[in-house]
């Protein structure tokens, strides 16, 4: 079945949600290995980071679409209230941050992003950059520290992490302690 129903996600809820997954998964490896490689010189993995997280924005978008326009399904009978609420507003909290992030990493670097046949020029290098500068009368450099901070230094390794910890913890809570079918309603296996 491809739409959601009250007992489950649909197969295109599934794939779009192991498909962010793995592609968050795959921009944080890249940073990592970023982290732990120290050559000199350009560094082309940069841009490969900045590739998938640009990119990411297209499903995302798509994602939002289709869960805004599918019923979710319900919650098991008896949860306390205050897993619900904690529930909402992590799923909350994720789509904003997983829209956050790209839009954060984009704003804040300054080399643009290289498709290789075409290339996104940098935020600050356009006139929605001087824009904001002249509407806000925040000059740019405080701009570029609060992009970074957000994305590389508070958001992306503290707040994003754990609300992604959070909810994989929650997801196995529900399976092994709770025994309900939170988590088999999510897999792609199960319809």
């Amino acid at each position: 079945m491809l739409r959601n129903t009250e007992a489950s996600y649909g197969s295109l809820t599934k794939w779009l949600h192991w498909l962010m997954a793995a592609w968050f998964l795959v921009a944080v490896v890249i940073i990592l290995y970023l982290t732990w490689d120290h050559t000199e010189g350009p560094v082309p993995h940069l841009n490969y980071h900045k590739v998938v997280g640009f990119t990411i924005l297209v499903p995302l978008c798509f994602r939002l679409v289709w869960r805004l326009t599918n019923p979710e399904p319900r919650l098991p009978a008896g949860l306390p209230r205050w897993q619900v609420r904690i529930s909402r507003l992590s799923h909350l909290l994720l789509y904003v941050l997983m829209f956050a992030m790209p839009i954060s990493g984009y704003l804040g670097n300054g080399g643009g992003v290289d498709y290789g046949l075409f290339r996104i020029p940098a935020f600050r290098s356009t006139g929605a950059a001087e824009w904001l500068v002249a509407t806000t009368g925040i000059e740019w450099r405080r701009w570029d520290v609060f992009f970074d901070t957000f994305h590389y230094r508070i958001v992306g390794p503290y707040v994003f992490s754990s609300l992604v910890a959070l909810h994989v913890s929650a997801a196995i809570f529900h399976h092994v302690v709770q025994k309900d079918a939170v988590l088999k309603r999510m897999l792609p296996s199960r319809n």
